[in-house]
C-alpha cells in the first residue's frame, strides 16, 4: 500500500486538523462596537467572532510584529499556548490579525470544550469572509500512528527513486525543493518547497519531539511505535483562496476536504513497477 493511500485511510479516522491558523478581520468591524467593556475596540472585534474574552481570564498587552503595532495577548506560557490580536491604527488597511499558534488554538479548543462552547470552524471561518475578511495562513496536519512508517525510509524510497511527489498539475517534483533535517541515514524531517512560498510540506518524527520532558503529548509518545506527522502550511493567496473554499462548503466536517488540498499539491506515489 503506497503512503497516499493510507493518508487517504485518515479521512475515516477524523484525525486531521487545523494545527496553526491566522484569521485576518476588516478594521472597519471596529465602527460597529458600542461599549467596549474596558477592552480595546480591535480585541472586542476578535471576541465577538472567537469569544476570547471570556475563555481566558488572563491577558498580556505587548508590542505586534510584522507591521503591527498593537498586540493583545490571550493564555501563557504557563497554559501551554498563545492567542494573539493585533492591529496598526495608523494602518488600518493591515486589517485585525487574530494569530493562533498550535499551543494556543488547542488550549483555545480545551476551554471552550470545557466551559460547553461549541468550537466550529467552518462555521467561523464562513462568519470571517461574510465579513470580507480572509485566512492568512492555514497549517493542516495529519498524525500518522503505529502505521509502521519512518521519515528515513520515506527519504531513502525518494533518493532511490521508489517513490516521489507529484504536484497539483500531476508533474514530478524535483528532489531539488526537498530538504532534509539530519543525515540520509538518521534523517527526522522532510521539507518540501520553500518556507518562503506560499506552500510548505513538512513531514517529520513527531514521537521523538513530543518524548521529552516538555512534550505535551508525551505519555501517546511513549506508548506508541512510531508516528509521524504531516503539516502543511498555506499562506497569503494559497491561505485566503483556502479559507474561500471553506466557506462555500455545505458540511460542517471540513477535514476531509483540507485532506484533499494537501494531497492535491503534495501527492506522494511509489513507483510503478
Amino acid at each position: 500500500m503506497g503512503v497516499t493511500e493510507r493518508l487517504l485511510i485518515m479521512k475515516t479516522m477524523n484525525n486531521i486538523k487545523i494545527d496553526q491558523i491566522r484569521l485576518n478581520i476588516p478594521y472597519d468591524e471596529t465602527n460597529q462596537v458600542e461599549d467596549s467593556q474596558g477592552l480595546p475596540k480591535e480585541v472586542i472585534v476578535a471576541d465577538n467572532l472567537l469569544h476570547l474574552a471570556w475563555l481566558f481570564k488572563s491577558n498580556t498587552v505587548s508590542h505586534g510584529h510584522n507591521g503591527y503595532t498593537s498586540s493583545y495577548n490571550f493564555g501563557s506560557g504557563e497554559q501551554g499556548g498563545n492567542i494573539s490580536v493585533m492591529w496598526n491604527e495608523t494602518r488600518k488597511d493591515m486589517g485585525i490579525l487574530v494569530d493562533f499558534t498550535a499551543t494556543g488554538k488547542a488550549l483555545y479548543e480545551s476551554l471552550a470544550e470545557l466551559h460547553g462552547i461549541p468550537i466550529n470552524w467552518k462555521r467561523i471561518i464562513e462568519e470571517l469572509y461574510e465579513k470580507m475578511g480572509h485566512i492568512s495562513r492555514i497549517d493542516i496536519a495529519t498524525d500518522l500512528i503505529n502505521y509502521g512508517f519512518s521519515v528515513n525510509r520515506i527519504i531513502q524510497r525518494l533518493k532511490n527513486e521508489e517513490s516521489f511527489f507529484l504536484n497539483t498539475q500531476g508533474n514530478k517534483i524535483n528532489s531539488n525543493r526537498f530538504k532534509i533535517i539530519g543525515n540520509y541515514e538518521e534523517a527526522q524531517t522532510l521539507y518540501v518547497g520553500s518556507r518562503k512560498s506560499d506552500a510548505f510540506l513538512r513531514i517529520y518524527n513527531k514521537k521523538i519531539e513530543q518524548d521529552r520532558a516538555s512534550g505535551l503529548y508525551r505519555n501517546l509518545a511513549r506508548n506508541c511505535n512510531d508516528w509521524v506527522r504531516v503539516e502543511a502550511e498555506f499562506k497569503h493567496r494559497l491561505a485566503k483562496d483556502l479559507g474561500r473554499y471553506i466557506a462555500t462548503l455545505t458540511i460542517d466536517n471540513i477535514y476531509p476536504y483540507l485532506l484533499g488540498c494537501v494531497l492535491e499539491r503534495w501527492s506522494l506515489v511509489d513507483k510503478e513497477e
